[in-house]
């Protein structure tokens, strides 16, 4: 794709192409450019600094990007040194034969046995720039643990089937953030950003924030020597800006579209965010030249509705996970040099149901009233088999019992905030209540014969009596009244049940370098990808803490490169 294509939709502009360097005014120079100084532009910017280079970060926000706005959890096994405090039990070779069922072929089996064997090391390397990361180990399945936990299994280890491949091993390391503060699983990515980027920072790293990047420029050898971006001149406006933005940010976050009544808050938003975009008229151009080479580690698409639509429509419909700095920007800049994207249309989709437990020992159901999941699964692989295969639609299926200790497992300091209130908006006002199996079928509109069958087939597996065909043990079950039963609307699409959705494709690159490759797939001089920016490992299928593991990973790969190509 290019920018003249009608499905761009991006402000990114054609690649500028100098005859003589002299033709333009550079307003600054630096070995290495990061575009979007997230968790792979960091990672990057530490592995440049270390390697004897002068590095600036450009973002068009207050850097950070999802990676600040996550969870902050990392995945990481193969025996690390918190594994082996918490006496997890965990080699290279599991990790690899674990992630190999997730990854599959979305890289080499040489790159993911590299980012395997460097996964332990880059947790010292983490904690020797000052990241906190704590032995307290959770043991049990869930999508996020309590407050007081930070090891704990991230994905589908715990599940039957993937148990034949690989023993289960906890690889999601959580970093610190006191009790209190830990008691949401948002915005707590900074316990792994903010150190790093502080480490940066005093080893030399130049930050330009609020300033966005419209444009590669290159030689007539298309090699990429430097950018133009848009910054403020006046530090009134820039304020101004920050200030608009913030409260437009801050109405959103509080008033999130399950709340009554968010649509006023979130037509006032958008107002705000119309005053504040204003003001980027005022902003002047500025060329900056590289050196050795250009990272881009700008985020995903996410939050570029036009570009899920055109590349992945089946998503569209899902609640967009990260910032507004996830446009796509840096996937665009990439293609404006003739960088090829790969694997655009692949996203998550997390349908996370677990806590409550109890929920997951329900039965999950499409629309035709047929089971076709473990409802024990990761939340993105629930997701993700949901919309690619079922319309982005299902049910789930309990009783009056089921819903009673659903209550109890999130009550008091069993779960956090979020998680109780999420099961208790969705039993008491996002459920479908019948006292027959017909009469339920009826109020949600599925077929009353599977759904009875089904329900039939299930207490046959919570009896014991037969062996589930996907793979559910049954502990893991529980006995269906038929009376009494209830349903709670899990679509992509549900009202009181947000989905998160990611975007996981991206540049094409040389996985031993990070090059962003061409058509002919020949590395483009210059140009480096990371991150969401870039095809990795994580983008096949997403694992809690796998996609911060890969900007890690990524941008130290690209920093690297980088050099030893400047020494050749």
């Amino acid at each position: 794709m290019k920018p003249d294509d009608m499905n761009w939709h991006s402000d990114i502009e054609p690649k500028l192409i100098l005859k003589t360097e002299s033709d333009i005014i550079w307003s600054s120079t630096a070995d290495v450019i990061i575009v979007g100084l997230g968790g792979a532009g960091v990672a990057a910017a530490l592995e440049s600094i270390e390697t004897g280079n002068s590095v600036l970060a450009i973002d068009k926000y207050e850097t950070g990007g999802a990676t600040k706005a996550s969870g902050g959890v990392i995945y990481a096994g193969g025996g690390t040194s918190l594994q082996v405090e918490a006496g997890v039990k965990d080699t290279v070779e599991n990790m690899f034969n674990y992630l190999k069922l997730e990854t599959r072929d979305i890289v080499s089996d040489q790159t993911l046995k590299d980012f395997c064997n460097k996964s332990a090391p880059t947790v010292d390397w983490l904690i020797d720039h000052g990241v906190d990361l704590r032995s307290t180990l959770w043991k049990y399945k869930t999508s996020y643990p309590a407050p007081k936990y930070f090891l704990y299994h991230s994905d589908n280890s715990l599940i039957k089937n993937y148990k034949k491949n690989a023993f289960p091993a906890a690889r999601g390391h959580r970093g610190y953030v006191p009790e209190k503060q830990g008691a949401k699983a948002t915005n707590l990515g900074g316990s792994l950003f903010d150190p790093l980027k502080a480490s940066a920072i005093k080893k030399g790293l130049i930050i330009h924030d609020f300033t966005e990047v419209r444009q590669l420029i290159t030689n007539k050898k298309n090699e990429v020597i430097g950018l133009k971006a848009y910054q403020f001149n006046n530090k009134i406006e820039l304020q101004e800006y920050k200030k608009l933005r913030n409260k437009a940010l801050k109405l959103l976050a509080l008033f999130p579209p399950i709340v009554p009544g968010s649509k006023y808050f979130f037509k006032k938003a958008m107002s705000l965010m119309e005053k504040a975009n204003d003001l980027l008229n005022k902003r002047k151009e500025i060329y900056i030249r590289s050196n050795k080479g250009i990272i881009l580690s700008a985020g995903g698409f996410v939050f570029n509705r036009k570009m899920v639509e055109y590349y992945a429509p089946k998503y569209s419909e899902g609640y967009p996970l990260g910032t507004e700095g996830d446009n796509g920007s840096g996937i665009r800049l990439g293609q404006s040099v003739g960088g090829i994207a790969k694997n655009m249309d692949r996203m998550t989709a997390w349908r996370f149901i677990n806590p409550p437990i109890s929920f997951a020992k329900g039965m999950i159901i499409n629309t035709d009233g047929k089971r076709f999941i473990n409802e024990m699964v990761y939340g993105a692989t629930l997701g993700v088999e949901m919309t690619e295969h079922h319309n982005g639609s299902a049910w789930m299926i309990l009783d009056k019992k089921l819903v009673k200790k659903s209550l109890n497992d999130v009550s008091k300091k069993k779960a956090l905030a979020f998680q109780r209130a999420l099961a208790k908006l969705n039993i008491y006002f996002g459920s479908k209540k019948a006292n027959s199996v017909a009469s339920l079928a009826k109020l949600i509109g599925i077929n009353a014969d599977n759904l009875l069958k089904e329900i039939i087939e299930y207490n046959k597996i919570a009896k014991g009596e037969t062996i589930d065909p996907f793979g559910k043990t049954k502990n893991e079950t529980a006995e269906l009244s038929l009376d009494n039963i209830v349903a709670i609307d899990i679509s992509l699409n549900a009202k009181l049940f947000p989905c998160p959705t990611l975007s996981l494709g991206g540049l094409s690159v040389n996985e031993k370098t990070g090059s962003v490759l061409n058509e002919e797939s020949l590395p483009i001089k210059g140009l480096y990808a990371a991150g969401r920016n870039a095809v990795g490992v994580a983008s096949w299928c997403y694992v809690s803490g796998l996609s911060i593991a890969d900007c890690i990973y990524s941008g130290r790969r690209a920093a690297t490169s980088i050099n030893c190509k400047s020494e050749s």
